[in-house]
């Protein structure tokens, strides 16, 4: 399986997937489980802890396979990501 760097906002991550949006996939699962372990009282709450955190992504998510900081790769809309993880979410290796 290839591996893939993800970057997103202050989040770089490297996955093995199938493909560039299962890696992106994977990425916003592991943003949705480090706010998972967010105590907050308010949503206000929740939203500063995550950013003081760097766990959230920003508006795209780039992937690559050849490292971090290269544009070349393939950019997805973090809106899509959202959605294909909606259709079929894939577990965190």
């Amino acid at each position: 399986m290839p591996k893939f760097y993800v970057e997103s906002g202050p989040i770089q991550l490297i996955f093995d997937a199938a493909n560039a949006q299962q890696a992106a996939v994977m990425a916003f699962q592991w943003t949705c489980d480090k706010q998972a372990e967010i105590e907050a009282a308010s949503p206000l709450d929740h939203l500063l802890e995550a950013e003081d955190r760097g766990c959230q992504l920003g508006d795209e998510v780039t992937v690559n396979e050849q490292g971090f900081g290269r544009w070349d790769g393939e950019v997805f809309e973090t809106l899509d990501i959202f959605e294909a993880w909606l259709r079929s979410p894939v577990p965190v290796a």
